[in-house]
């Protein structure tokens, strides 16, 4: 038994590269690291979206740990759900518990001296497809060179997230059909032009077409926009509940679901996940944008998941504030980190 001691939120460097890292330590000496949400960033406050999160984390869920034993994650999710739904069953309360559910997972793992893929039930694959994953760029050139830097790196596909079907064409034209396209406008159109951009670059390397539509969560233009495109369409980052996940999946708008393991409640949630991914025979591909905890704890529940097909790679210039490496990476594919726990150290 470990008893818990201490929770700790840091947010190093208050910039667009931000991190909300959740350390848990025990009495016994033992440590283990997670990630919440970032917040959507502010350039104007740089790291302030970021605060409401680790207050939820300090005031309302570290009281409820403090003096329990460690090992019971599942407890305590249900207890802290319990206690806090009546803020919300999602928002920043949930992201405040993924970032400790995590916490706790690695440190089991640790505990135990196995991966956190183990515990979930073992490890499934000797490798995933792995893509670059851009931001927002609005620049050819810029967008050019970063995924020849991806290509150079042993990347096979890329996603964009850029809302001008030039971009599509450009990378199609520099580097042909040997690069896979995932293209990612989050939300951004309304549903007319959501089919509109999907027809434009329909007939492009398009391994799915991300987040169509405005509003994200209209499941019923998702399926519009896939039925009069033929795209493969991905979903999933701005679901909570596994209510939330049933129903976009009873939609029949997806080919592949992208569950954010840092707003959903953490691996406690994400195994209930791969239940519904394989019920639905739904590709599951993690959603992430941190290099770090998140990316680390989506390896895993990747990696124990027969339903799993593809990893996202955050892939900017410069680092995250976490400080953290990239995971091990070979010829378009990522494996799982070595050590115990999340492998962070």
């Amino acid at each position: 038994m470990g008893t818990i001691k201490e929770v700790r939120v840091d947010i190093p460097n208050h910039n667009h590269l931000t991190q909300v890292i959740v350390t848990v330590e025990t009495l016994e000496g033992n440590i283990g690291r997670g990630e919440a949400w970032w917040g959507i960033p502010n350039p104007s406050y740089p790291g302030s979206t970021s605060f409401p999160i680790a207050s939820v984390i300090e005031n309302l869920i570290t009281p409820n740990l403090i003096g329990k034993d460690s090992r019971t994650i599942e407890k305590h999710w249900f207890d802290i759900w319990d206690y806090g739904y009546r803020y919300a069953d999602q928002g920043i309360f949930t992201m405040g518990l993924s970032g400790v559910d995590l916490a706790l997972w690695d440190l089991l793992g640790k505990e135990l001296n196995v991966p956190v893929a183990q515990i979930l039930g073992g490890v499934m694959h000797d490798g995933l497809p792995a893509y670059a994953s851009l931001p927002p760029l609005r620049d050819p050139d810029l967008v050019v060179s970063e995924v020849r830097r991806a290509i150079e790196s042993g990347f096979n596909a890329v996603k964009l997230h850029e809302i001008d079907p030039m971009y599509v064409h450009l990378l199609h034209n520099n580097f042909g059909d040997s690069l896979g396209i995932m293209v990612d406008v989050n939300g951004h159109f309304p549903l007319i032009e959501a089919i509109a951009f999907g027809k434009e670059i329909s007939n492009r390397n398009i391994i799915w077409y991300e987040e169509p539509v405005r509003p994200m969560r209209d499941h019923k233009s998702i399926k519009k926009v896939s039925d009069q495109t033929g795209l493969p369409i991905a979903a999933g980052e701005n679901e909570y509940t596994l209510n939330d996940f049933k129903n976009i999946l009873e939609s029949d708008s997806l080919t592949y679901l992208q569950p954010e393991i840092t707003k959903i409640g953490g691996l406690t949630v994400a195994k209930r996940i791969t239940g519904l991914t394989e019920l639905y025979n739904t590709a599951l591909c993690p959603h992430n944008f941190r290099i770090g905890p998140s990316l680390y704890a989506s390896i895993h529940w990747a990696f124990s998941s027969p339903m799993a097909t593809w990893i996202e790679v955050p892939w900017i210039q410069g680092s995250f504030a976490g400080g953290y490496s990239l995971p091990p990476i070979s010829e378009g594919k990522v494996y799982l980190p070595e050590g115990n726990g999340l492998g962070l150290e």
